[in-house]
């Protein structure tokens, strides 16, 4: 009678070989903004999202990350940027995903966290990221909502997902081992 034991896949002399951490980027399943300036003009179709503290105007991005086998490590917001200057914009997370692309206004916006990641100062045609792990929700999978605000009076100009440098999530998780189980004489029983 042959033993069983259930190893890492990949693992030989009791000694498991782990496997690398992997990424994957995702577009935006929807993205606008919003102003005070114009409350009740929807923005939905526009190649850029528009972020300044005076007048506000807040952008929204909606990701739907597919469920990823394993555990997230690290989730980076990646925006482009086609203006420049000193200002900083802070990422912010949306409880609500209801919200549609082509009706969102400021006067109907979901509201958004206080907490928020910062950026650093934007430079124009350069790709900013800001880390938004904290963000994503227990297990991924879920759609995950967020908010670009500035407190500046500068305003800041970013792709949009209708623009050929729209923003990405990039998502760093680590693949979870595959369990077989192996024979003791080293045969691997399917």
């Amino acid at each position: 009678m042959l033993a069983t034991v259930a190893v890492a896949a990949g693992a030989t002399s009791g000694v498991s070989a782990a496997k690398p951490p992997q990424f994957r980027v995702f577009k935006p399943v929807a993205d606008t903004y919003v102003t005070a300036a114009r409350p009740r003009t929807n923005f939905g179709r526009s190649p850029v999202l528009r972020v300044d503290g005076s007048p506000e105007t807040t952008a929204y991005l909606r990701f739907a990350p597919k469920k990823l086998r394993g555990k997230i490590t690290s989730v980076t917001l990646l925006l482009h940027s086609s203006t420049s200057g000193r200002a900083t914009y802070a990422v912010r997370y949306v409880d609500d995903d209801e919200w549609r692309e082509r009706a969102l206004t400021y006067t109907n916006a979901p509201e958004h966290s206080l907490r928020y990641a910062s950026s650093r100062a934007v430079a124009r045609g350069v790709w900013t990221a800001v880390d938004v792990t904290s963000f994503m929700k227990k297990g991924g999978g879920d759609e995950v909502s967020l908010a670009l605000t500035t407190r500046g009076t500068h305003a800041l100009a970013f792709g949009s997902r209708e623009s050929r440098y729209g923003p990405r999530l990039v998502v760093r998780f680590r693949p979870r081992d595959d369990v077989s189980e192996l024979v003791l004489d080293g045969s691997r029983r399917n």
